[in-house]
């Protein structure tokens, strides 16, 4: 199974890659005549236990003739992908499809299949074969052979202790049956409604949701550990979740499952009803978070909030910091740090206080028909990955509060050291409410890559594909193949990409990227739209982080509003057609090499975008009235298709001046005397295609070289920090004068020159700082002529102490060795582990059960066996073997999941 994963990733990439870069076309029209086989069969992480198995396969490549799939095990035929998959996602697509109004909307095939009442224990051989319109069939897939798992031992969490009246608090009866739970066992919550606070998972074992239970999440804040971090370098400290398997030793942990047909509650907020169009799902307050002449409005968090609130209050009692500091805090519902191998199966989840599935660091998971309903609990997203690798999400049903699928990569320079965030199919999925469907950022820093988001019916979501980011965060997203979806009463936008995404309750900080997010390498194909409540495609880009290649192809829109695409380059549409609903669907600014092919609505915009302007050979720029501190320009004007729309004159690499298409003099102010300056003049039609060969000139200006140097500002604030970070700081000044004007300001860091910027700037982030540091800044004036002014104000500043990066780790080859070895004692000893802070302390495991002193052992606490590398274990039996393990931690309380373990046995 394991190769076939890893051969799943390969091909989603190379899908990806083929799509976007155009490939592949004429095997595609080479294979036309003939039902292609479904590729890449195979079992997806960890869907498969005592009674069934999942499957899933990818779509051959010439599908378009391709209805439906047959599935065959031990040579037998089954069932088929349309009619043995009773999902909520499906049943809310077939019901799509049925409704007349969506007879234009893009087909989707479903690709799984769940074989159920199958035999314990046993193995079974499947294939797939596709079936065509005339109902043709494929010849067979790969073989693929899946065990069923043992019948797991259970661990009733009744038995433990837990009551199930939605009153007890259950959370120490709940986490001692998971403490017992046996490798390969399962966790159950059976009928009922079971209250718990924060609970641990470890790997290995099964927690099911039975039919007819719910898990309750407290809404007593104390029950919720506090100092969780979603990154190293956040600043923002929030309550752990309800659920958590958490590690920092990666992969230390694998082999986590979290089914059944239960609900999990994450009690976070009242409920408002239920929903006018189906009543199955409900409805939570949405808050919000202002307030007037400190009375709080009554939606706000505090007024509506169940956990939600009790959480803010606690961690603004803690803290003693304001709502808006403490709001982002609150526990979300399901969190696994570090985690190989997930499987997410069934349950339904309501109500979360914050998030609902987070998955940081994981790899390898999948979510089989899991069912959100969180819709209009703040901050609700439905599943968030970050910095992992392998997800597959098909058969969920979103309804939610904030984003469906979510992929995060980190913020600022910090997060650009990570790993990236890769490989995911999102298929046969339904998203109804939610801010976006499929959404990339806002935080992109280390990139989010290799995503394939195929036969999915967006129905009411704000957005369909969203991709959000700024300059600060940096990264973006990449490879990207959105097709085969159907999206119908989009609320804002189809599809964005936006450069200018800011949440307003995010307080975290960080050090600045040093180049923009940016979106590239995407492809939308094969998609309908109807309806739209913004532009049917927004991008919003910036000057210096244009968004790049993202191309369009056979996608239908109805009934829209107009595109509205800024600062977007070398993209093509193809086949983008607008019904008349929409006439003139095209609004273009600020790009460069935008193509469009002859089955793609045109207009006059269209026209103008495909062509840019062009110099003539005899072009010439020519000077006129050179004076001290001016001169004035003149050239001759470009061509263009349709219209030159403005004219841009360089001083060197500045725009000195922007003027209007149809002026061809301009006078340049602002110069110093007896100076050399040399200027160019470029052309742009109105769609934002830019000349990069318009006529150039050398200018000297008249008079006396300057020699009077800037005035700087006098005070004690002229020079000051506004933010101070582990290794960045942001300084401003106020601005100095000068009779030409400064051209540039140089800043100093401890007398070393850290760069210069331009004289109409007055601030800078110092980035790449040592933390916990002592610095000197000063800042320099200099006009354009050379001369220079210090500010009299040298600005002190200490970075803040830096943050730990991760649990210590074992140095190669460490092993525990035995000695003074008696009938009811032995003596260990180990190497010490390492750590960018400080080791702690270490836990000893004897036959996996901690040797503990007065403090319980946790995840995430500091508590530990002993503090050295040595330990006398007592109170053994004579003649038995014992097998010990050692574990380190640091003093941020987070521990190695790996270590040495030895054998010993004592003597008779």
């Amino acid at each position: 199974m394991k190769r076939a994963n890893r051969l799943s990733l390969v091909l989603i990439v190379l899908l990806v890659i083929c799509q976007v870069y155009g490939l592949g076309g004429d095997m595609v029209k080479a294979s036309a005549a003939t039902v292609l086989p479904p590729q890449n069969l195979r079992v997806p992480a960890l869907a498969y236990d005592e009674k069934s198995i999942v499957l899933v396969w990818e779509k051959p490549e010439n599908y378009s003739n391709i209805v439906n799939y047959n599935v065959y095990m031990n040579g037998k035929l089954v069932g088929n992908a349309n009619e043995s998959n009773h999902s909520l996602a499906k049943t809310n697509i077939d019901n799509f499809y049925r409704d007349a109004s969506n007879s234009a909307a893009q087909k989707i095939t479903m690709h799984n299949y769940t074989a159920t009442n199958l035999k314990a224990n046993t193995v079974y051989t499947f294939t797939v074969r596709a079936v065509d319109k005339d109902g043709k069939e494929s010849p067979d897939s790969i073989r693929v052979k899946q065990s069923t798992t043992a019948i797991p031992k259970i661990f009733n969490v009744v038995d433990y202790g837990a009551v199930g009246d939605g009153v007890t608090s259950n959370t120490k009866a709940i986490q001692a049956a998971i403490d017992a739970c046996t490798p390969g066992g399962k966790v159950l919550i059976p009928a009922g409604i079971f209250k718990t606070g924060a609970i641990w998972l470890k790997g290995d074992m099964t927690f099911e949701i039975g039919k007819d239970s719910t898990l309750l999440a407290t809404e007593n804040a104390d029950e919720y550990p506090y100092h969780y971090l979603l990154y190293d370098y956040s600043t923002d400290e929030r309550f752990y979740s309800l659920i958590n398997a958490h590690t920092y030793d990666y992969g230390s942990i694998k082999n986590i499952r979290i089914v059944g047909e239960g609900t999990i509650d994450g009690n976070g907020w009242i409920q408002d009803g239920f929903d006018k169009e189906d009543s199955s799902l409900p409805v939570y307050l949405p808050a919000k978070n202002s307030s007037k002449d400190n009375v709080l409005d009554p939606n706000h968090a505090l007024n509506i909030g169940i956990l939600a609130k009790t959480s803010i209050e606690k961690a603004m009692a803690m803290n003693k910091m304001n709502f808006k500091a403490v709001y982002p805090r609150r526990p979300s519902m399901i969190t696994l740090r570090g985690v190989t191998n997930v499987y997410y199966g069934g349950f339904t989840a309501v109500n979360p206080a914050n998030h609902t599935l987070i998955n940081l660091n994981c790899n390898n998971v999948t979510v089989n028909g899991v069912i959100m309903k969180t819709y209009d609990a703040n901050n609700g997203d439905g599943i968030e990955f970050a910095h992992g690798n392998g997800l597959t999400v098909f058969n969920t049903f979103f309804d939610t509060g904030d984003d469906c699928m979510n992929f995060a990569a980190g913020q600022g320079a910090a997060g650009q050291k990570e790993e990236s965030t890769k490989n995911a199919w999102i298929f046969n999925n339904y998203f109804r409410q939610g801010h976006g469907a499929i959404v990339t950022g806002s935080h992109t820093a280390a990139w989010t890559e290799n995503i394939l988001a195929e036969d999915n019916v967006i129905n009411h979501t704000d957005t369909g594909l969203r991709s959000k980011t700024n300059n600060a965060t940096g990264g973006g997203a990449r490879n990207i193949l959105f097709r085969d979806n159907a999206l119908k009463d989009i609320k804002l936008q189809a599809f964005i990409f936006t450069s200018a995404y800011s949440d307003p309750n995010a307080v975290v900080e960080f050090e600045p990227a040093s180049a923009p997010g940016r979106f590239k390498d995407m492809t939308i194909k094969n998609c309908t739209v109807d309806t739209t409540g913004a532009p049917a495609i927004e991008v919003a880009g910036v000057s210096n982080g244009f968004h790049e290649n993202i191309n369009f192809e056979n996608v239908k829109f109805y009934n829209v509003k107009p595109t509205k695409i800024d600062y977007l380059k070398n993209s093509s549409f193809s086949k983008v057609t607008f019904d008349n609903k929409t006439p003139n669907p095209w609004v273009i600014t600020n790009s460069i090499g935008l193509s469009f092919d002859k089955d793609t609505t045109a207009t006059p915009v269209t026209t103008d975008a495909s062509v840019g302007p062009v110099w003539s050979d005899k072009s010439t720029l020519l000077a006129d009235a050179i004076e001290e501190s001016s001169v004035t320009l003149k050239w001759t004007g470009a061509k263009d298709n349709v219209a030159v729309a403005a004219y841009r004159i360089w001083n060197e690499n500045s725009v000195a001046a922007t003027v209007s298409g149809n002026t061809s003099i301009h006078k340049v102010t602002g110069l110093a005397p007896a100076l050399s300056y040399d200027f160019k003049v470029e052309a742009s039609d109105a769609t934002g295609n830019w000349t990069l060969s318009g006529p150039s000139l050398k200018v000297v200006t008249k008079g006396v070289k300057d020699n009077v140097p800037p005035v700087v500002p006098e005070g004690k604030e002229i020079v000051k920090s506004v933010k101070v970070g582990t290794t960045w700081v942001n300084i401003a000044w106020k601005p100095a004068t000068d009779l030409y004007g400064i051209k540039q300001y140089a800043i100093y860091e401890n007398d070393k020159l850290v760069t210069v910027v331009a004289g109409n700037t007055s601030a800078y982030n110092v980035t790449g700082l040592v933390p916990g540091t002592n610095y000197l800044f000063n800042v320099k004036a200099v006009d354009a002529s050379g001369n220079e002014t210090v500010y009299g104000l040298r600005l002190e500043v200490t970075t803040k102490p830096g943050y730990d990066t991760g649990a210590p780790k074992w140095l190669a080859n460490s092993k525990i060795t035995s000695s003074n070895v008696t009938n009811t004692s032995v003596t260990l000893n180990w190497p010490m582990a390492v750590d960018d802070k400080q080791v702690v302390g270490y836990r000893i495991f004897q036959d996996g059960k901690p040797i503990k002193n007065d403090t319980e052992f946790t995840l995430i606490n500091t508590a530990y066996t002993v503090e050295g590398n040595a330990f006398t274990v007592i109170g053994l039996a004579p003649n038995t073997t014992y097998t010990f393990k050692v574990e380190a931690g640091d003093t941020a309380g987070k521990w190695t999941g790996t270590g040495p373990s030895i054998r010993v046995t004592t003597k008779k």
